[in-house]
């Protein structure tokens, strides 16, 4: 551990760190982001800067992507078909649940679009809540490519190249604006959401 933060503290470190994990393949990363999916406590901003930093913008986007939409689809297939008796009791009996899946059936498309689109939205709630709406598979696989591929894009252009993101403080200004911006929005909009569900 000791010695991994020693690499991280610098950027001939940190680029042996990608260039090490970039040896593992494309599977390994692409495993990693549909891992998050299954376990949010992963941090899947943290994932994707890897993925693009190791194997570059362009295939660890695609690969970010491809994993957070087939890792997202499978929580809610698996939640819709497997263990929807089962969740719908836990959402009946949670009045915030209850009433967030009832938001979804009214406003599906648009609200759960800008919610995914959020890197600070927890996605793995808003799956397995959603396999509890009455949305359709299909439209949500189809939410979820659009909403990930705003999601994805936008950590992968901010977290590429984060050697040369380290060596210029204008950059690192200007992500950290974002990022904070972005984290703002997502709070403004459940606050929203949730005067909406109340009211």
């Amino acid at each position: 551990m000791q010695h991994l933060i020693e690499l991280l503290s610098t950027p001939e470190g940190i680029e042996l760190v990608f260039d090490r994990f970039s040896q593992f393949g494309i599977l390994v990363g692409l495993f990693l982001v549909v891992l998050e999916s299954f376990l949010p406590i992963l941090p899947l901003i943290a994932i994707v800067i890897l993925n693009t930093n190791s194997y570059g913008l362009l295939v660890g986007f695609l690969i970010s992507y491809a994993g957070s939409v087939t890792g997202s689809y499978s929580v809610f297939l698996l939640a819709r078909y497997l263990f929807r008796n089962r969740a719908t009791k836990y959402i009946n009996k949670h009045k915030r649940l209850y009433k967030m899946r009832e938001f979804i059936d009214t406003r599906g498309f648009s609200f759960l679009f800008i919610l995914l689109s959020l890197p600070f939205t927890p996605s793995s709630v808003v799956n397995i809540i959603t396999a509890m709406s009455n949305v359709s598979r299909h439209v949500y696989l189809y939410i979820l490519l659009a909403s990930k591929f705003v999601m994805i894009l936008s950590i992968s252009v901010i977290g590429y190249d984060i050697t040369g993101f380290l060596k210029s403080p204008v950059r690192i200004i200007i992500s950290v604006v974002f990022l904070v911006l972005l984290y703002v929005l997502s709070k403004i909009y459940q606050r929203y959401i949730d005067k909406k569900m109340e009211g």
